[in-house]
């Protein structure tokens, strides 16, 4: 399951932002009020097939910015936590969606938006290192968890208090 989903992404930031950075042919067909259509599912008849097709691709950018910060995400809370979240926290919610508009960005990031990426990266590494945590709700892996290795052994045999007369 996705940390964070398109609409999610147009819920937080500006909808004609998000249609500028993921069509990205010119003229640009998708606007903000076509991409929210898309995204809700709603009836496209106001729009010409031209501008369907632009939106839906625009869809599929989004949806791979999204893919591409979720995989970032897990490879960084891999360490700590069972990844991927069923139900992620909204603090993953949220990061998810300030990498993914970076991504959109690709090379031309303002610098708030680098800004915010780079914090999002600082968060999980922190998270990563154990200096920061996901919330109360959310549980590290125990240190005996899958992968790890324990060891045990039976008493000792040779002990002092054992031996009789071979002190």
């Amino acid at each position: 399951m996705p940390y964070a989903t398109p609409a999610s992404l147009l819920t937080r930031f500006s909808d004609e932002e998000i249609a500028q950075r993921a069509d990205r042919s010119i003229p640009r067909l998708t606007t903000g009020d076509l991409l929210v259509a898309v995204v809700a599912g709603a009836s496209l008849d106001a729009w010409t097939a031209e501008e369907q097709a632009a939106a839906v691709k625009a869809l599929g950018v989004i949806n791979r910015a999204l893919a591409d910060a979720d995989s970032t995400i897990d490879g960084y809370l891999a360490a700590r936590y069972p990844v991927p979240f069923a139900d992620a926290p909204t603090i993953v919610e949220r990061l998810a969606c300030d990498m993914a508009r970076y991504y959109l960005y690709d090379d031309q990031a303002t610098e708030t938006v680098q800004k915010r990426y780079d914090a999002a990266l600082a968060y999980f590494r922190d998270v990563a290192a154990g200096r920061a945590s996901l919330g109360p709700d959310v549980q590290a892996e125990s240190s005996t968890g899958a992968g790890s290795v324990e060891m045990s052994s039976t008493p000792t045999v040779w002990a002092r208090d054992r031996s009789r007369g071979f002190i």
